[in-house]
């Protein structure tokens, strides 16, 4: 078993779409710089409800329309697709104005915090004829096709343990209701990364930690599937670990390095004691979160082909990650939102 080469779309090979970013924060400004830097996405708006920050923004990302109100941006005709970026509890609301105002959406994970309403936010695009697509961007990094190449010919999932812990007690918004909690910014990712791997659980286990103000701050979880196999996810925002995933399957075991949620690599090995194997990294000139911008270029591609849904990513499987997430929070007794 060898590692076979990533699946790359060109920026290129897509149409040069027209967006609007609503909400300019630390993210947006990833993301901006981002799609600048490696795709021929155009950002031509923005709009903040930050005295002064659209204007700070625009001029550090040569934005050429500053709007004072989102409703402003919204009215924009030239403006193809919103990048919202908005605080979580707020993505249902901002995300419904966006389908409304006729644009295509990329939403900042996590879609919402609530499945109801991310099933909601999701139908109504499909019923405007508009793409909706939720910006996990993991699942559109070189080393995702990769991933996915190797699943299909791995045999039957065992165990995985994925790990998303970095101390990020100096982060407010995170310890804050409606803008964190440990399991839907940060455990996202390692709930998606073992939904890509291993499917949707059919049972959930958690414990962990919570604030005195009720914010999930640590939960240690486990997965358990109806092929037999299970998952250990760890997520925290107060304690450090590597950034891995490790998974068995029938015919070996598949490592993604660390940081797993950016480009890195990938070592496949078989199942011995003294395990040998074959190892992928990402050496392109795209790294750290510039990889923000391959789920931009993506998105394009889509939105050419007519898609109300990303391939890789569905409807269907990112309403099932909010759920998951939502019954790991509700177990933990935590109230984010």
């Amino acid at each position: 078993m060898s590692i076979p080469a990533p699946q790359v779309i060109s920026p290129s090979s897509v149409p040069s779409l027209r967006w609007g970013v609503l909400a300019p924060g630390s993210i947006a400004g990833a993301w901006a710089s981002s799609v600048q830097k490696h795709t021929t996405q155009q950002i031509v708006a923005v709009a903040s409800r930050t005295p002064g920050r659209a204007a700070e923004f625009a001029k550090s990302h040569s934005i050429a329309k500053v709007y004072q109100t989102y409703e402003e941006l919204l009215a924009d005709e030239t403006i193809d697709a919103v990048y919202v970026a908005s605080r979580a509890g707020d993505h249902f609301k901002h995300g419904m104005q966006v389908l409304d105002a006729g644009k295509h959406l990329l939403v900042e994970k996590p879609i919402t915090y609530l499945a109801s309403e991310a099933e909601q936010l999701l139908a109504h695009a499909r019923s405007k004829g508009l793409l909706a697509m939720e910006a996990m961007w993991t699942r559109y990094l070189p080393q995702a096709s990769v991933i996915d190449q190797l699943v299909a010919t791995m045999g039957k999932p065992e165990l995985l343990v994925a790990t998303f812990a970095t101390d990020n007690r100096a982060i407010e918004r995170l310890w804050q209701k409606g803008g964190g909690g440990v399991v839907h910014d940060m455990g996202i990712y390692p709930i998606a990364i073992a939904q890509q791997l291993f499917g949707d659980p059919v049972a959930i286990e958690a414990n962990g930690k919570i604030s005195d103000l009720l914010i999930d701050s640590e939960a240690v979880v486990k997965l358990s599937y109806a092929s037999g196999a299970t998952a250990t996810l760890i997520m925290s925002m107060q304690a450090s670990l590597p950034q891995t995933v490790s998974a068995s399957f029938e015919l070996g075991v598949l490592n993604i390095h660390a940081p797993f949620l950016a480009p890195s690599g990938i070592t496949l090995t078989d199942k011995d004691f003294y395990a040998t194997g074959e190892t992928w990294l990402d050496e392109s000139d795209v790294q750290g979160h510039e990889g923000l911008s391959y789920q931009a270029t993506a998105f394009a591609s889509y939105v050419a082909a007519g898609m109300l849904e990303s391939p890789v990513h569905t409807h269907a499987q990112v309403v099932e990650n909010i759920r998951l997430a939502e019954e790991i929070v509700r177990q933990l007794g935590a109230q984010p939102f």
